[in-house]
């Protein structure tokens, strides 16, 4: 038995684990600790890259103690290694031949946070950290701004406290005093910017390891007494803290992040010269970000149950009365239901005995009477003139939000349309009514049409209650298609719960349509079957659950490919010897030096400056075999070029022989450019907001934007296009590109000089089913992840202007096109406004979207530079512009004084603005010529042609 131990039991080896890390300015001093003294032979502390195995080995410096040694690490001898990748740390030891290597363990980083090491020469940051096994390891990244409160506190009298330091470690700063440090108070509404006070830290210096003090100027300290001063905080509105750092022309601004663990006071009730008001400290749980929300509190309406059950939502609680002085009379006192977004709001009766209070909301009826349908209404209480909002907060629990879901119920409203209802809790601790759609798409995983069987698959989540919801169910499908055509399908809805999540249930959609005449309709239905979303119907005993649906062209299965890549092992397969493939094909095969290669936005759309330029070798009848890369198979494509889908056999086998590449975006990394191949990069629009090596080496994205992967991709372009001089400069400048620049213009906007305009705009037109006689407005808003990740991604797509009232102003004399993020264009509503509004979020080429445009709307998007070729009037809709300040000093140009149109920040200014566009063109005149003369000079409808005697004149 002893001897099968000594064959199979492991041999316990000693541990090391890390002691601590020192910084002295161009060296790292690890210390390092072992259960046992090191014995005879050798010993290293080495360094193995994870990616290329690479070796460092440093010698180690024993101290008195036996089990304690440490090791100098130069990064200055090391620079051309220590600047990328991640590095494991091991201890080797090494006697007559042997080599054993320990992996060193790092006990230290759950309870102590190490800083970066920062390496000036490469703004890289050599960061010690512990992997999920709790080993050291150290990871280089680029240089990012440090941002740490070490102090905060909220004093009984309304005072809030905070100090810690704030460092841009390649800021090369001299004197403190060069530096400025302002809190910015940050709300829906505006920037409060207050200057703070910089407080010397030469502790950060030693921290650092940094010589002669030279982080002293990052200290600050900040106090807000808001007994005293407002601060200009609007009440019941939430404020986000920043502080803002600049030094010479830079600029950095860091959400301020509260200390993990710490100890926070987060609620003080203060007198002030507008009566008593209540701060409260929010803490974001995922980011740890703080937000402050000020509140009156001279009568707080404190709800203490709820009760969702039987139809009815039940509300019992009291009026506190906090101002000593005057006494509250409870006589005709009313809850308001107040809709968030359109702030239509109604007053319901209430009696207050002796300063309690109940109430039960009969909810099927309210639904019927329009209260409590789509939207969040807000519920106050209405006590001598005085609005209070309806809150939780002496329950001693915070983020209920997260914590507590109190039951929803299901009602149909007057039409029969079913929604799900329920009280909730905001992230402030009031109470509101969230009323939603039922149900909605998750994700669509194939469309096909087989034997004259449209089926779509996909999940959907639908809410609870959901436990007794049909497994089988009757609906319809309208989709829309060019020219006004509409496809209204009744359909078979077959469902399932697939328990993953408490909402997750797997779905086929399927249609006969050879019962409906619509077999020869085929191709056509499934090529513009993602044309606008899909209005969907399920049919429940209820009543009846209306929503929509997005279809992504590459999900509709139109090969034998595509069907063998629903079978999981098949297409595990597939896409291994794809690759595979196209290596072979890359290797072997001979270059055609006919065929070209077109893509535009990863083939999700023909358009672009791709379709530009191909449709002019056309017409030149150029000697070429067109290649399209396109999600969609059934694209009307004119000189019937080979349509191939990403990542197909047939797309490997042309990437690897196809002589020209014509692309408005990159390839991904598997594709290898071949010797004599030709790669032009027309690019995908004017540069407003920084690009690549021109972004902050200290911004977050910085990494991300000038990655080796992407310096990898950019080095295949052989052309790159710019459209004006001043993107030229940016594009060269921020890519590091340095082969042949075409400064020839957007072969994109050729179309905006063509003399057929007026017969191009009626067809176009026709295509979107728009009334001749109307007048169009465009609105094409940039995306706001913010928005979207804020807890929205799944409520309705909110305007910031109203709907209605729009119609009512302009309906008659135009119509309104709706130019949407994908991730928006899912979730608007715009039942009602079929005729006034149109969705062309999913429209292929926005440069025949301008052309029909007599107005455009937009924020901070790029789309003004095309559209600006067509000197037609822009209006800036910029509501949040205080939230995008930041970035907006960020973008290349100086928005807000070279922006060829107002600005307007609300919806009156917007609705004046349009209500006088004449006088505004003309207002506006000098400043969009000037516009034009800088980023329009080169436009004159002969791009693509230049482009191509550039590129294929051999």
């Amino acid at each position: 038995m002893k001897v099968l131990e000594l064959l199979w039991l492991p041999k316990e080896q000693s541990e090391c684990s890390l002691f601590d890390i020192k910084y002295q300015a161009k060296k790292i001093s690890i210390i390092l600790k072992t259960d046992e003294a090191l014995s005879e032979g050798e010993a290293f502390f080495t360094l193995i890259d994870r990616t290329s195995r690479q070796v460092l080995k440093f010698p180690i410096n024993e101290h008195e103690g036996k089990e304690i040694f440490s090791v100098d690490i130069s990064i200055d001898n090391h620079i051309n290694y220590l600047t990328t990748g991640i590095w494991d740390a091991y201890l080797q030891k090494e006697k007559n031949g042997t080599v054993i290597k320990t992996r060193v363990k790092n006990k230290l980083s759950e309870s102590i946070e190490f800083p970066p090491f920062y390496v000036k020469n490469s703004n890289i940051s050599f960061l010690p950290y512990s992997t999920i096994k709790g080993n050291l390891s150290f990871r280089c990244e680029e240089s990012k701004a440090i941002l740490r409160v070490e102090n905060i506190a909220l004093e009984e009298n309304g005072t809030l406290l905070l100090s810690g330091y704030f460092l841009v470690p390649s800021w090369d700063v001299k004197k403190s005093e060069d530096v400025r440090k302002q809190l910015i108070l940050h709300s829906s509404n505006k920037d409060i910017n207050i200057d703070i006070n910089n407080v010397a830290r030469s502790d950060v210096s030693t921290l650092f390891g940094q010589p002669d003090n030279k982080y002293n100027w990052t200290g600050f300290d900040i106090r807000l007494d808001f007994s005293k001063n407002s601060y200009e905080l609007l009440d019941e509105q939430s404020t986000e803290l920043f502080i803002k750092m600049t030094f010479e022309n830079q600029e950095m601004m860091l959400p301020i992040i509260i200390p993990p663990a710490v100890d926070l006071n987060k609620t003080a009730v203060f007198q002030t010269s507008e009566g008593i008001k209540n701060i409260y400290i929010n803490i974001d749980e995922e980011s740890q970000g703080i937000a402050l929300f000020v509140t009156k509190e001279n009568l707080q309406a404190e709800v203490e149950a709820i009760y969702s059950e039987n139809g009815e939502i039940t509300l019992s609680g009291r009026v506190i009365s906090r101002d000593k002085a005057n006494e509250v009379s409870y006589n005709n006192a009313h809850i308001v239901v107040r809709e968030r977004q359109s702030v239509e709001e109604y007053q319901i009766d209430i009696e207050i005995n002796e300063s309690y209070f109940t109430h039960t909301f009969e909810v099927k009826e309210l639904v019927d009477r329009g209260i409590f349908t789509d939207g969040v209404w807000d519920l106050y209480l209405l006590v001598d003139g005085q609005m209070n909002r309806l809150v939780t907060r002496l329950d001693g629990i915070t983020n209920k939000q997260k914590l507590i879901s109190i039951p929803q119920m299901m009602f149909s409203d007057a039409e029969g349309k079913i929604l799900a209802v329920k009280p909730y809790y905001t992230l402030h601790e009031e109470v509101s009514i969230f009323s939603r759609d039922y149900l909605a798409v998750k994700s669509i995983e194939k469309v096909e049409i087989e034997k004259g069987i449209l089926s779509i698959v996909g999940k959907l989540n639908i809410q609870p209650p959901n436990i007794d919801f049909p497994a089988t169910t009757k609906g319809k499908l309208t989709i829309k298609a060019q020219y006004g055509v509409v496809y209204e399908l009744p359909v078979t809805w077959q469902t399932e719960k697939t328990g993953k999540t408490k909402l997750e249930f797997q779905f086929i959609v399927s249609a006969d349509l050879g019962s409906q005449g619509l077999l020869e309709m085929s191709d056509s239905l499934l090529k513009d079957i993602s044309f606008d979303l899909i209005q969907c119907e399920i049919q429940l005993e209820k009543g009846f659950v209306p929503f929509t649906m997005n279809i992504d062209p590459a999900k509709v299965i139109s090969t034998l490919e595509d069907r063998l890549k629903q079978n999981g092992k098949y297409k595990r397969i597939l896409t291994k010897w794809g690759l595979r493939f196209y290596k072979a094909c890359n290797k072997v095969l001979p270059i055609n030096r006919k065929n070209v290669i077109f893509q535009s936005f990863h083939g999700k759309s023909y358009s672009c400056s791709p379709k530009a330029i191909y449709e002019e070798m056309l017409e030149q009848k150029q000697n070429i075999k067109p290649i399209w890369v396109l999600n969609n198979l059934k694209q009307e494509v004119p000189g019937n070029p080979i349509l191939v889908r990403p990542h197909s056999f047939k797309y490997y086998y042309y990437m690897a022989t196809s002589k020209y590449f014509v692309n408005n975006g990159n390839f991904p990394d598997f594709y290898e450019k071949r010797n004599k191949t030709v790669h032009l990069q027309t690019w995908h629009g004017t540069p407003l907001k920084k690009l690549g090596y021109d972004i902050d080496p200290n911004s977050l994205s910085y990494t991300e934007n000038t990655s080796p992967q992407i310096s990898r991709r950019n080095a295949r372009w052989d052309y790159l296009i710019g459209p004006n001089e001043y993107t030229s400069t940016i594009l060269k400048r921020a890519f590091r590109f340095d082969k042949q620049m075409l400064d020839v213009g957007y072969p994109r906007n050729d179309i905006f000089y063509k003399t057929n305009l007026e017969e191009k705009t009626e067809k176009i037109k026709g295509k979107l089913n728009i009334p001749k006689n109307k007048k169009v407005i465009l609105y094409a808003p940039t995306w706001r992840d913010y928005d979207f990740h804020n807890g929205n991604q799944h409520k309705p797509y909110e305007f910031k202007f109203d709907l209605r009232r729009f119609k009512e102003e302009f309906g008659e004399e135009y119509v309104l096109l709706l130019r949407l993020h994908y991730r928006d264009a899912t979730r608007i509503r715009l039942q009602g406004y079929e005729e006034f509004i149109y969705n062309v979020s999913s429209y292929d080429d926005i440069q025949e979207l301008y052309l029909i445009s007599d107005l455009l709307i937009t924020d901070y998007s790029s789309v003004m530079f095309d559209y600006a070729n067509l000197n037609r009037p822009i209006i800036f809709f910029t509501y949040d512009l205080s939230r995008y300040g930041s970035q907006v000093r960020g973008f290349y140009m100086d928005f807000q004084t070279e922006a060829p149109g107002p600005i307007v920040l609300n919806e009156q200014q917007l609705f004046h603005a349009i209500e006088n566009i004449d006088k505004i063109e003309k207002l506006y005149n000098q400043r969009f010529k000037n516009f034009r003369e800088k980023f329009c000079h080169l436009e004159d409808g002969q791009a693509s042609k230049r482009t191509i005697e550039a590129v294929f004149k051999n």
